[in-house]
């Protein structure tokens, strides 16, 4: 059986689906089943003409779509087309995929309009248009563990995932009993799972490099040419020192002064951050076998691994380095990391009570790797927001191998954020809020990103990309729009009004935030814009009743102003763009706009208004950018 044969592919965009598809990935690895394992957007399209059974996870994001790592390749290869891109092509035949059998699990939240949209776009072209072979019904999960998911089984992510799990390993099972060994047929008896899977491509000592890397060297990165290096302009507080949260206004631009950004409203930057030396140092303290190499030169012994190539390879390639440039090791650690690690629970010396207790963290950990209910991992590490540095120094016996480390930490990835400056100006703006909270631990949190950013300095060189994200379709730019952002949802927004010329002459601004005199983010430039007529400017401050006596939260303001509104949505075509965190505020505007339909707009009943809603949705009048 080729590789190829059979294959993962996911489409993840904040790691759980990812995760799920690894998980899948490992269990296929030891039963002995050759596969890929690959983001829908890396995998060649030639090689589904050899595929004949394809395992499909995939999440959804913004409007209903695909996540990046689906129609995007890892380094941004505009060039050659991605699987899903060749699929879309108009002249393939009907019959295009009948050599595949193929099954989806899809991954939603349905807190969104178009709840698990991408899995059944997949589903449709693949199975409805090209002729591929269903192998069970489509599985869907809901990040809410609400009725839409599994069908409206209620059951939450993980049940569905293992659902799907049962159900994938039945079938092969079913399908390839046996396998081939010496040229003879043998029972599929999977490895134990106290083995370790070795990686195909793994660290070793360079023993052609004699010298030890300098903490102090110049570093570069390779084998990524879409990278690009952005030299810091301004990182300015912009919320009062004494307000709970520190948003920034954060500027960069390529430092390659030859070199231009193009970029439209409603675009994206992606920055890659690091770990502080503290962090690192305290894994390498914590794993001090580690410290005698942590600093001499290594190389892979079988090239630099795919997964690693995005952003670039540090150079020089040391341990150090790669903890603090690619191992996510601040991060909430999820099963697949301790499916790997738990094996590794083997050092008794650091056991106060000895072998009972090594036996102890040994069993817990196999816990967290095995137990499909994961209420016992989520209650020990999300709950409290544990990370992988905090897990090691839990269960001391823990002593990983250092030559793996890129197997089982997960990688570094880049964060987005929404730009904020005008459409192709050279100066990049983003609009950064600093994650940092005590957890239930009472311990202080931070993002890996954010703290990263909140450190730079004017001068400070970053690693990023721009994406095109094709927020407003062109034939809407000339209609009035309805622009609703609490918080730094306004960040996209604010590229939308700079745009010049104008989009359009009608913008009508929706801004929330908790106090006047504290978080109200760019008072100056949007009363400005307001006085000069550049934008209808409509503020409301949660928390602060002098200035904001009869209104509280942006639905508030929209349902004052509801016939104004309503009839720009319904009579003028307004195009309607709300950004902002998720969770109970679209859900909350969404209602509200519902109501405005009902009231102002003749829609006499929730059925009737609700359809003209989705309707605006199709019509991509109706944009939810929330994270």
């Amino acid at each position: 059986m080729a590789p190829n044969k059979i294959a993962i592919l996911y489409g993840s965009e904040t790691g759980n689906t990812e995760d799920f598809a690894k998980i899948l990935s490992y269990k296929l690895q030891r039963l002995h089943y050759p596969h890929t394992l690959s983001t829908l957007g890396d995998f060649n399209p030639k090689d589904i003409i050899g595929t004949r059974y394809l395992f499909i996870l995939c999440a959804t994001t913004g409007q209903g779509e695909l996540p990046r790592n689906c129609h995007e390749h890892s380094f941004l290869d505009w060039k050659n087309r991605t699987l899903w891109a060749f699929l879309k092509k108009k002249n393939l035949p009907a019959n295009f995929l009948s050599h595949v059998n193929v099954a989806f699990f899809g991954l939603g939240d349905s807190s969104y309009p178009k709840f698990n949209h991408a899995i059944r776009k997949l589903h449709s072209r693949m199975v409805g248009q090209l002729g591929a072979h269903e192998l069970f019904d489509r599985l869907e999960a809901d990040e809410q563990a609400m009725a839409g998911s599994n069908k409206g089984t209620g059951a939450g992510v993980e049940s569905v995932y293992f659902e799907y799990e049962k159900r994938v390993l039945e079938f092969l099972g079913g399908k390839f009993p046996k396998r081939k060994v010496e040229g003879k047929m043998v029972e599929r008896t999977p490895i134990d799972d106290s083995v370790y899977l070795q990686p195909r491509s793994y660290l070793m000592l360079d023993e052609s490099d004699d010298s030890t890397a300098s903490q102090n060297s110049p570093m570069k990165f390779s084998n990524d040419s879409a990278i690009r290096y952005g030299r810091v302009e301004t990182n300015t507080r912009i919320t009062a020192d004494d307000h709970f949260q520190d948003v920034r206004e954060f500027v960069f631009a390529n430092a390659d002064s030859s070199k231009e950004d193009k970029y439209e409203a409603g675009d994206t930057a992606s920055v890659f951050p690091c770990n502080s030396d503290e962090a690192v140092q305290q894994f390498l303290d914590n794993q001090d076998q580690w410290l005698p190499v942590a600093d001499k030169p290594l190389k892979f012994t079988n090239g630099i691994p795919d997964a690693l190539k995005s952003g670039g390879v540090i150079e020089p390639l040391t341990l150090r380095n790669i903890l603090k440039y690619h191992c996510d090791i601040t991060c909430i650690p999820r099963t697949s990391f301790f499916m790997k690690v738990w094996m590794f629970a083997t050092d008794v010396e650091r056991m106060e009570r000895g072998e009972g207790q090594l036996e102890q963290q040994r069993d817990k950990l196999k816990e967290f790797a095995t137990d499909q209910d994961m209420q016992e991992l989520y209650d020990y590490c999300n709950r409290p927001r544990r990370s992988i540095l905090e897990v090691i120094e839990d269960f001391l016996s823990v002593r990983l191998p250092w030559e793996y480390c890129l197997d089982y930490l997960p990688l570094i990835r880049p964060r987005y954020y929404s730009i904020s400056s005008k459409p192709n100006d050279r100066n990049i703006q983003l609009t950064v809020a600093i994650v940092k909270y005590k957890t239930m631990l009472r311990k202080i949190r931070t993002g890996i990103c954010t703290d990263y950013i909140a450190k730079l300095n004017k001068g400070d060189i970053i690693r990023y990309n721009v994406h095109h994200n094709n927020l407003i379709r062109k034939e809407y730019r000339t209609n009035p729009m309805i622009l609703v952002s609490p918080g730094v949802g306004i960040a996209p927004l604010l590229s939308i009004i700079k745009e010049d010329p104008k989009q359009s002459s009608n913008l009508q601004l929706f801004f929330g935030c908790r106090f006047k005199d504290k978080d109200y983010l760019y008072e100056d430039t949007l009363e400005k814009w307001a006085a000069d007529g550049r934008v209808a400017l409509h503020p409301v401050f949660s928390r602060d009743r002098e200035n904001s006596p009869d209104t509280k939260y942006v639905q508030d303001v929209l349902w004052k102003l509801g016939d104004f509104v309503t009839n720009l949505m319904v009579n003028e075509n307004a195009l309607f763009v709300l950004c902002g965190a998720s969770g109970k505020m679209p859900i909350q505007v969404r209602l509200t706009v519902i109501e405005m339909l009902k009231k102002w707009g003749g829609f006499e009943s929730d059925e009737a208004a609700t359809a003209y809603l989705k309707e605006m949705e199709k019509q991509d009048r109706y944009l939810q950018e929330t994270w």
